[in-house]
């Protein structure tokens, strides 16, 4: 804390989900925090966009995730109980689909569809009933498919898993790190990941009222003293452990800075007095993914929404597409809203650069599907960050290499998704109290 009674000031860099959670931990704790985003809007990718319909109708769509991960007694549980943020009523989910082998199967997420997956012989089956008994053994650098097919069988991980984590991480499991799940080991070691998973409790996926974009906003709100088209050109370190922080012909003096940039962001204000933290920082790959909003005549038997997830490549660079409810207020009545994900870390076919080539695409796993009346596309370059094999051991080398009063959090710390980012931060804030901030 700063001296003669006063609170700590600290600057957070960046108004995404990250910033706007560490800033909302630090004031619940008596600091004087201030937000810097340099868009027009906080939330980052977690922002509810409008978008009217065909003959103007209100309608939006989701730049980010079209819902919240939410486990009873979860920091993401907490955090929405703490800002009293009003959730839609839990429903009934659509049919859920994996394209395999050139048609769709039922979804592996239940026991049933898991049973009748394609690809997996009666000893995979078998093998995967026994996860149970798997006793637990993480190894530094584990893979997603390595610790998949130590705990549910190397058919498991070749015949399911690629789609089910390039619908979610965009990356193939082969390239992608246990870091980029860390419930996985926090269900490890509760018995695994059915006993670990029954006893963590069940997790729902929850919308708040007016979109998932509104958990950010209301952090906004609640938080004060956060400033859009605001960005950060340059950190100076101060005399005492002060940092200035430099914008757009403004600069002020804080006790401490929370970088909750982008990776590449955060190397460029960390290059000339943090080198060695700036370049394990650059070196973090990033993956560009192309996101397709559509509208299209209602499909009976879809009113409840639907959920695709191809098994790479033969997609062709589509990884899967989902809608929502047909009475979900964010979409139009009587059409049906779909989002379509290409990219990621697999390559695109080029006749999926268009939305023809998209829609074709998609025909071949939803015959039923017919012509979109609006269709918009949202680039979303460096969505996701690729957190390979040995990513816990980078992370701790930046940690060690910052200096003190700056510090780091965002998804390459702490995995995608806004359930890892309300896990990791809550744990940073405990672990560093106002008076550490200096």
């Amino acid at each position: 804390m700063e001296g003669n009674g006063e609170r700590a000031r600290v600057v957070v860099l960046g108004g995404g989900v990250s910033g706007l959670l560490a800033a909302w931990h630090l004031h619940q704790r008596g600091c004087e925090v201030e937000v810097w985003e340099a868009s027009a809007a906080p939330g980052g990718w977690a922002q509810t966009l409008p978008w009217p319909g065909p003959a103007g109708e209100p309608g939006w769509l989701e730049r980010g995730p079209q819902g919240l991960l939410v486990g009873r007694g979860s920091a993401l549980d907490r955090l929405l109980r703490d800002l009293v943020l009003e959730l839609r009523p839990s429903q009934p989910k659509g049919p859920r689909w994996l394209g395999k082998a050139g048609r769709r199967h039922p979804g592996p997420a239940s026991l049933a569809g898991l049973l009748r997956a394609p690809g997996l012989s009666l000893g995979g089956k078998l093998r995967v009933l026994a996860e149970p008994f798997i006793p637990a053994g993480t190894r530094p650098e584990e893979t997603l498919h390595a610790f998949f097919a130590r705990r549910l069988g190397e058919g498991f991980a070749r015949e399911l898993l690629p789609a089910l984590v390039a619908g979610v991480l965009a990356a193939p499991p082969e390239r992608t790190g246990l870091e980029a799940a860390p419930r996985l080991k926090r269900l490890e070691a509760h018995g695994g990941l059915f006993l670990g998973g029954l006893r963590a409790g069940l997790e729902h996926t929850r919308v708040p009222m007016g979109g998932t974009g509104t958990l950010a906003q209301t952090l906004a709100e609640r938080i004060g003293g956060v400033h859009p088209d605001r960005a950060a050109r340059a950190l100076e370190p101060l005399p005492g452990g002060r940092w200035g922080v430099h914008g757009e012909g403004l600069r002020v003096e804080a006790a401490a800075v929370v970088l909750a940039l982008p990776a590449p962001a955060a190397a460029s204000l960390l290059r000339p007095f943090a080198p060695g933290a700036a370049e394990e920082l650059a070196a973090i790959p990033h993956l560009d993914l192309r996101v397709w909003h559509s509208r299209h005549p209602l499909v009976p038997g879809w009113e409840r929404g639907l959920g695709l997830l191809v098994h790479p490549p033969e997609g062709r660079g589509l990884l899967g597409a989902v809608s929502f409810a047909a009475d979900d207020p964010r979409g139009v009545p009587g059409l049906l809203q779909l989002r379509t994900y290409v990219g990621g870390a697999y390559p695109v076919d080029p006749a999926l650069a268009a939305w023809p080539g998209v829609f074709h695409e998609l025909r071949r796993w939803l015959p039923e599907l017919r012509a979109a009346v609006q269709v918009r596309e949202e680039a979303c370059p460096g969505a996701f960050p690729l957190l390979e094999p040995g990513h816990g051991a980078r992370v701790a080398r930046v940690l060690k290499r910052l200096p003190p009063g700056l510090h780091w959090l965002g998804a390459a710390r702490f995995g995608p998704g806004i359930q890892n980012l309300a896990e990791g931060v809550e744990a940073w804030a405990g672990t560093v109290p106002p008076a550490g901030l200096t």
